[in-house]
């Protein structure tokens, strides 16, 4: 392999801007107001709220007492919070004869303990009501919960009377699940795909803080939940630091909630492997693996998918752009041709680029894109395609991306899980466990667990959605994928009813999936794969396929050591070039559709209102020089419509494999 620049590319955790940044820990601020009675004097550091007359009489000595416990907004407002919805907590107390003793506020939120700092409020004021608001806390379903309070834990304060320092009451939270998991259809999938089981996935990111115990124990059949980690321990309890993002982020994939209303991803029963390469907090001294080396970790420990909530890159910017880096491009092009890991990374949104960076400009991966917080456009900060070279990315939107429901770091102080943020990087944890669902589906049901087949399946699932400005999806004869929406918003419920219906010749018919290969070319002998489809039933007719296919990609194992590590790299073969395949659809011999890059990996075909008629799908392999005789792919096929089963003159339908083998044209 030849010498190249080592440079490495900007990532996307700018405050701001990437990853998840600086709101989220606005959440956490002390919004304390304060009442006293009329002459008494307001401290500068607090403001002054209205006057509430004293409702207990004085007991003749000094004593705190909980008047009312109070579910409010940012702005003090009472509110039923909606399940997804931030909210705090107020506390309403008296305290007569005041001291200058420091005391605390505990509240318990459905079993989940925060102690606030210490305040001396009162002191050296007259007896009065006192109210004081924390948080933020949220509940991720719908249901009824409980808060306690409890003035005073510590017993620092002498009264007259501790029997009046607590108080429970009800917390009633409204609505089904939190909207971010509704619209990917997170508990819909985990019930008919699975929950993750014996399934691993991987973060390569910053630390990853496996001590929550949202992701700590045991999957269902008593193995640790982690697998292998490679990582600091420098943190409070053996937790590492420089664990912020990856902590918030892979809570969508693998969060295991403790109680109802807690947080549960994807995948709460998969198990994991963590590779620390990023130093996003930039801890002085600290010392993180190698991307390549992280890369490598993870595909020793065999996981299945890996989660990429960052954009980074050796070598030149253009490079990156037009996806042809070595690290990361090439590396995780790879790590799908030639490993069968489903890579996901998050497209970028970089100050100082426009168009997707690695390794979000590869070919052989699933890069996510994110949502406005109506849940209904495109996020308007990220990046997307055409890509330098003129490709489609992204390839899915996974959801919310501008302020974002995660899991916390700070669930020692009794908030595991915020509401604030963004970045794509919350995105693409959602295809992350939708993929985890489908895998645990596939080992169970004896699926294809080709990565082909499950890209091919997410993005065939997806459901249309609108550009940032409000427009349509849309896409183009030579542009197979909206250029903000790439497929669209996965749907776990759609992914469930194509996978679950088996490969073509176990279906027979829509919806199904595929893995088969295209030999000859469509200019000389064969080059055709036939499908036919049969008739649309009924009116408004709908189809959706999405067609897949690898640039091959291989490694260079330098060391000879049979271990992907520093000092290897990754390339094309001149002589093995990227295929080109096209899907069309064709109405009654007629073609009435295609998608026909030159240069994607993906072609996808949408179609409303179909005429009526009897169809059928091609893929189409095109003459390409050096490129071999044949190519593997992966298809999709999805339609809200019933279709008929066609019969074939010689009498076999459509599933039997005779019936649909490469034919020539």
């Amino acid at each position: 392999m030849k010498n190249r620049s080592a440079v490495p590319g900007r990532r996307h955790d700018t405050p701001g801007r990437g990853g998840l940044a600086g709101p989220a820990l606005a959440v956490l601020v002390q919004l304390a107001l304060l009442v006293v009675p009329a002459g008494a004097s307001v401290p500068e550091s607090r403001s002054h709220g209205d006057f509430v007359p004293s409702p207990v009489a004085s007991r003749g000595g000094t004593n705190l007492s909980v008047v009312d416990v109070i579910v409010i907004d940012g702005a003090s407002n009472p509110i039923v919070p909606q399940a997804g919805e931030a909210f705090f907590v107020q506390v309403r107390f008296l305290y007569e004869d005041p001291t200058c003793d420091q005391y605390s506020i505990e509240r318990t939120v459905n079993g989940w303990t925060h102690q606030s700092a210490e305040i001396n409020w009162g002191c050296g004021s007259a007896s009065g009501l006192w109210i004081h608001n924390w948080g933020s806390w949220l509940m991720f379903e719908g249901g009824t919960y409980e808060i306690t309070v409890v003035l005073d834990p510590d017993d620092a304060v002498a009264e007259v009377d501790e029997s009046d320092n607590s108080m429970t009451v009800e917390l009633t939270v409204g609505g089904t699940e939190a909207p971010e998991w509704l619209l990917t259809n997170v508990k819909a999938g985990r019930q008919l795909l699975g929950d993750g089981t014996d399934v691993i996935v991987g973060t390569m990111d910053d630390a990853f803080d496996y001590l929550h115990p949202w992701y700590s124990g045991n999957d269902s059949l008593g193995r640790p939940r982690l697998v292998a980690a490679s990582q600091n321990a420098d943190g409070i309890g053996g937790s590492p630091v420089n664990q912020q993002h990856a902590t918030r982020v892979m809570g969508a994939a693998l969060a295991r909630g403790l109680n109802a209303g807690d947080m549960t991803g994807y995948a709460p029963d998969a198990r994991y492997v963590t590779a620390e390469f990023l130093n996003r907090a930039s801890v002085p001294g600290l010392q993180v693996m190698n991307v390549v080396d992280a890369a490598g970790f993870l595909v020793a420990n065999e996981v299945d998918v890996i989660n990429m909530s960052w954009s980074f890159w050796q070598g030149s910017a253009i490079d990156s752009q037009n996806g042809e880096a070595e690290i990361t491009n090439l590396l995780v092009d790879y790590l799908a041709y030639g490993e069968n890991i489903l890579c996901v990374p998050a497209v970028n949104q970089l100050v100082d680029y426009d168009k997707p960076t690695a390794p979000g400009s590869s070919r052989n991966v699933l890069t996510v894109g994110g949502m406005e917080n109506d849940l209904m456009r495109a996020w308007s900060e990220h990046d997307h395609g055409p890509t330098l070279d003129g490709r489609s990315k992204p390839d899915l939107l996974g959801n919310d991306s501008a302020f974002v429901p995660q899991a916390w770091q700070g669930w020692r102080f009794g908030f595991p899980a915020i509401l604030g943020g963004g970045g794509t990087s919350a995105a693409a944890p959602h295809v992350t466990g939708a993929a985890a669902q489908l895998i645990d589906y596939g080992k169970a049901n004896g699926e294809s667990l080709d990565q082909k087949v499950l890209r091919a399946v997410l993005m065939t699932s997806a459901n249309k959605a609108l550009d940032a400005d409000g427009t349509p999806w849309a896409n183009g004869l030579t542009t197979p994928l909206d250029d903000e929406q790439g497929a669209g918003v996965i749907d776990t419920v759609r992914a469930h009813a194509i996978y679950s219906a088996g490969s073509w010749t176990q279906s027979g018919g829509i919806p199904a999936y595929d893995l088969a290969t295209v030999n000859g070319e469509i200019e000389g002998v064969g080059g055709r794969v036939v499908y036919a489809l049969g008739r649309p039933q009924g009116a408004s007719a709908s189809l959706t396929a999405t067609l897949v296919f690898d640039r091959h990609t291989f490694w260079d194992d330098v060391n000879s050591n049979g271990v992907i590590d520093q000092g290897d790299g990754f390339y094309l073969d001149p002589n093995d070039g990227q295929d080109d395949l096209d899907l069309a659809l064709v109405r009654d011999g007629v073609e009435v559709a295609a998608s026909r890059s030159l240069v994607d990996t993906v072609e996808h075909l949408h179609l409303e209102d179909l005429a009526p008629g009897d169809y059928e799908l091609h893929v189409e392999r095109r003459q390409v020089a050096g490129s071999g005789s044949g190519e593997e792919f992966a298809l999709a096929i999805f339609s809200e419509t019933p279709w008929s089963v066609p019969l074939f003159a010689d009498g076999f339908e459509s599933g039997d494999a005779s019936a649909w083998s490469a034919s020539t044209p």
